[in-house]
């Protein structure tokens, strides 16, 4: 898990703390129904119990942790059910937020990009599962972020979240595997074309290839 860093001074504790673990889950720092304690959150970032308390209650109360018992809170876990309606939102929207950013894309923008994706692969065949992860990511949200949608943005956000420790378990056991560079290729090379469909088109199959990776992993519901 990250530190806190340094923030504006408008910026609580509660909600460095909060902005830390939402992270931590979209990366797959924490495994799918993972327990959660407060005060193990607090000890690992170096702060009170308090603002870890309320950030955590700021994330249950919009469905980002879960409550299944008082007291107990894990990291949200999938079934397949979940699988397919969360990839069905994706293709959508993540397709569309690709689509609107190569519209919206600069040189300059694409080179930042590629910076993105070089990190990636090295963490990839370096085998550090966690930086390749972040760097996914960072690669993903950067692209997306051109699509100059805010609210856009945050409702993909939200999915990640939902989704990340999922595909922080699918990263373990697929670090040989180079279908996110391939996929990421095919974008940039889209974007340096100007072909906007084909961007989409990279995004979309970079989720579907995902989603068929999980669904073996998954548990039976």
């Amino acid at each position: 898990m990250k530190d806190l860093g340094e923030h504006p001074q408008t910026t609580t504790l509660s909600d460095r703390v909060y902005g830390v673990m939402r992270e931590s889950l979209r990366c797959g720092v924490y495994k799918p129904g993972e327990k959660i304690t407060h005060r193990a959150i607090a000890s690992q970032l170096g702060v009170s119990v308090t603002p870890v308390r309320e950030a955590i209650t700021r994330l249950v109360s919009e469905e980002s942790l879960s409550m299944p018992a008082p007291k107990t809170i894990v990291a949200p876990s999938l079934v397949q059910s979940d699988l397919e309606e969360i990839t069905k939102i994706r293709v959508n929207l993540e397709g569309w937020a690709a689509q609107l950013a190569a519209e919206n894309a600069s040189a300059t923008f694409i080179r930042e990009l590629e910076h993105h994706h070089l990190v990636y692969c090295t963490h990839r065949r370096s085998h550090d599962t966690k930086a390749k992860i972040a760097a996914n990511a960072k690669f993903h949200f950067a692209l997306y972020a051109q699509s100059k949608a805010p609210r856009l943005l945050a409702i993909i956000d939200n999915l990640w979240v939902t989704i990340g420790p999922t595909l922080g378990l699918l990263a373990n056991r697929e670090l040989e595997d180079n279908d996110g560079e391939r996929f990421h290729d095919a974008a940039i090379f889209a974007l340096k074309a100007r072909n906007t469909a084909a961007v989409q088109d990279a995004i979309v199959g970079d989720i579907l290839t995902g989603r068929l990776k999980i669904q073996q992993i998954l548990k039976p519901e």
